[in-house]
């Protein structure tokens, strides 16, 4: 029987479903690109940036147009637009307001918006207002706050450029709210990416469980309601598989095209995060394979991403160097391995090439494939055991020790810092999809692999998810074995959204559409399709709905109109307790225009609460109130609790009339360590000020 030719209809929801998606991608990632010689050249401006953002992703997007389109019907595309739309305005309606810095989304808000206020980089921390050099050499004094690194006489914050970019035109466009909801809208963006590539794997009418699956993942929805990095980066990289998945069967002029478009994505992800040369690692055997088969797009994705691979680290080092300091012991080893990687496949691909590979007998075994589906089931189990016979740990020194410490000790959880519960990893993927979806998505990736290497091989074509799942399960493994992050949740399960989350799910639904076509000529076929929606749907809806409706550190941004109101134009902040230190340094200088330092007491001079720490902060308060009116301002202590109440540290300190300026009683999400988040934590935000005596 003959398949009917895609009617106008299929064509047009095909492209909202396929296409769109990846045009979308391109289009953000060429304004990432963009924005670092903007940024650096301090042209990052209303004027400048709006309309230079609005061709290079015209541009981008026409040059993605060209993307194969799958047909799909209106129910499909539809459906998965809708849930995609729904999935947006429901982050939008609760996002959160993280704006007085505690954790990394209130440094990206704060990152944004100072290019939005002051359209550049370095931060100026008026240095002279503060004492000048004086200052600086102050051991007491400090112009370095959490996510803003002090080098030399300027402030540098910690993360990468692409997303602080994005957001910003949001606050253009609307004040702190459009900043603060530009996450979910790309964050539907990516969802509705997630489906067409899903339609490509799995065909259309399978992409709105993909995209209801994935929407109701918890990380992904706190993701897309806060200022992170993730909802940027996830739609970019399912752009680029997407591209990746077009590419296998094309030929000729298309797949270089297509092969170029897929690398220039695929390396665009270094704009915005860091970890892309995880997956640019496990990318090159993928490449390798490709140009020993003679592909046609080989080449030109070798050089796609090869170029905008070196610019995304140029820029990470000339906008992010101090912060890639910070975490060079991760980072030097995965560069290492990328360089190494990189080095092997091209070695193998000459031998191949020479036909020397060919005549090794067990590389063309027919058993190898099934050999190595056995070994991915072992690994797969193995991470899924670690918790009955395994504890990480890492040095209990590392500030993310300390952290893990006394959230143990507030839980009542047995004391040892050092652990970072990685050997869990598993276990939270379950916490929010179910074992079901976890269950199916293994299955699948250990079915799919013996076709994979029948197809490198040469007994079968080559699979056309042959990228994606290299990739995906190279930097999926990489994850699940050591997530790299702090494990409280659900802060560190952003960590799965990018990469994970979207792997599992398609994965799941991809298992489940086996298990419907393999018996679809026996009756109940609806029921089994309404089976794979409940295992893979409802553990998601049931894990989300306790936070669903939760909104995280709301009026925050009032709280910090209030507290500019309190400053004078002469007056300088003066940080002099533990959370006004953390919090409130690039709040006051960023948003409030108001210079700002911290004074620090260091250990070796006296613990807190001591006498001996008593001494050393007052000196240095009365070192520093001295520079600030030998400098013609006003100095202002500024104070927001910590170890000791506010008040009384100013107190403390000689001050005699403390202000409370602003006091805001909000939530933030749960920091849990061994049980899925389903709740909130007070937090309060206040400052209180007075002038130094």
């Amino acid at each position: 029987m003959s398949t009917p030719a895609p009617t106008t209809a299929d064509t047009t929801a095909g492209i909202v479903l396929t296409r769109v998606p990846v045009v979308l991608a391109a289009a953000v990632a060429a304004v990432t690109a963009f924005a670092v010689p903007l940024v650096l050249l301090d042209l990052w401006t209303p004027p400048v940036a709006v309309p230079v953002s609005v061709v290079v992703a015209v541009l981008a997007g026409r040059l993605a147009w060209g993307v194969p389109v799958v047909a799909a019907g209106w129910w499909s595309a539809g459906g998965s637009l809708a849930i995609a739309l729904g999935a947006g305005v429901w982050a939008a309606l609760t996002h959160a307001s993280h704006v007085v810095l505690r954790r990394d989304a209130g440094s990206v808000a704060l990152y944004a918006h100072q290019l939005a206020t002051h359209h550049g980089l370095p931060v100026d921390p008026s240095l002279a207002a503060l004492g000048g050099a004086a200052a600086l050499a102050d051991p007491n004094f400090s112009i370095a706050s959490p996510a803003f690194y002090e080098v030399g006489d300027h402030v540098v914050p910690q993360f990468l450029l692409g997303a602080p970019a994005l957001y910003s035109l949001g606050e253009w466009a609307a004040g702190w709210t459009g900043l603060l909801v530009v996450p979910a809208v790309l964050g539907a963006f990516g969802v509705l990416a997630v489906a067409g590539f899903t339609a490509r794997l799995a065909g259309a009418r399978w992409a709105p469980l993909a995209a209801g699956t994935f929407a109701l993942a918890q990380p992904v929805l706190h993701a897309n309601r806060s200022t992170y990095s993730e909802p940027p980066a996830l739609l970019v990289l399912v752009g680029a598989a997407s591209l990746l998945v077009a590419l296998v069967p094309a030929t000729g002029r298309t797949a270089a095209r297509l092969g170029g478009g897929a690398g220039l994505l695929f390396g665009a992800c270094g704009f915005v995060r860091i970890d892309f040369l995880r997956e640019i690692a496990v990318l090159a055997p993928v490449v390798a394979v490709l140009l020993v088969v003679r592909h046609p797009g080989a080449r030109a994705l070798l050089a796609g991403t090869t170029l905008t691979s070196v610019l995304a680290v140029a820029a990470a080092l000339l906008t992010s160097r101090p912060y890639l300091a910070t975490i060079a012991g991760s980072l030097l080893p995965l560069v290492a391995g990328l360089v190494l990687l990189a080095l092997a496949c091209a070695v193998l691909a000459h031998l191949a090439r020479t036909g020397r590979l060919a005549q090794q007998r067990w590389l063309t075994s027919p058993r190898l494939p099934d050999v190595l589906a056995g070994l991915l089931a072992l690994v797969l189990l193995v991470l899924a055991s670690r918790p009955f016979w395994l504890v990480v740990r890492q040095d209990p020194e590392d500030s993310g020790s300390k952290l893990v410490a006394a959230l143990q000790l507030a839980q009542g959880l047995t004391v040892d810092g050092g652990r970072t519960y990685a050997e869990h990893s598993v276990d939270w993927i379950a916490w929010y999809l179910g074992w079901p979806a976890v269950v199916l998505a293994g299955a699948a990736a250990v079915v799919a692999l013996p076709r994979l290497v029948r197809g490198i091989q040469g007994v079968s074509p080559l699979p056309s998810w042959t990228a994606p799942y290299v990739v995906a399960m190279g930097s999926t493994l990489l994850t699940l074995y050591r997530p790299g992050i702090t494990p409280d949740h659900p802060w560190a399960d952003r960590r799965f959204v990018v990469v994970v989350l979207p792997a599992v799910v398609v994965l799941a639904v991809l298992a489940a559409r086996w298990v419907v076509e393999r018996y679809a000529h026996q009756r109940l076929t609806g029921l089994r399709v309404a089976i794979a929606v409940v295992l893979l749907v409802v553990p998601a809806a049931l894990a989300t709905a306790p936070v669903a409706g939760q909104r995280t550190e709301a009026g925050e941004p009032q709280a910090v109109a209030r507290a500019c109101a309190s400053f004078g134009p002469n007056d300088v902040a003066l940080a002099v307790d533990p959370r006004s230190r953390n919090e409130w340094p690039q709040v006051l200088r960023g948003t409030c225009d108001v210079p700002s330092a911290s004074l620090v007491v260091p250990t070796a001079s006296g613990r807190a609460g001591t006498a001996e720490y008593w001494t050393t902060l007052r000196a240095a308060v009365d070192r520093a109130a001295q520079r600030v009116r030998a400098a013609g301002g006003n100095p202002v202590l500024v104070a927001a609790g910590g170890d000791t109440d506010p008040v009384e540290v100013l107190q403390k300190l000689g001050v005699t009339s403390p202000r409370l300026v602003t006091h805001r009683r909000t939530i933030e999400d749960e920091r849990v360590l061994e049980e899925r988040p389903d709740g909130a934590q007070s937090i309060d935000v206040r400052l209180v000020t007075g002038d130094a005596p």
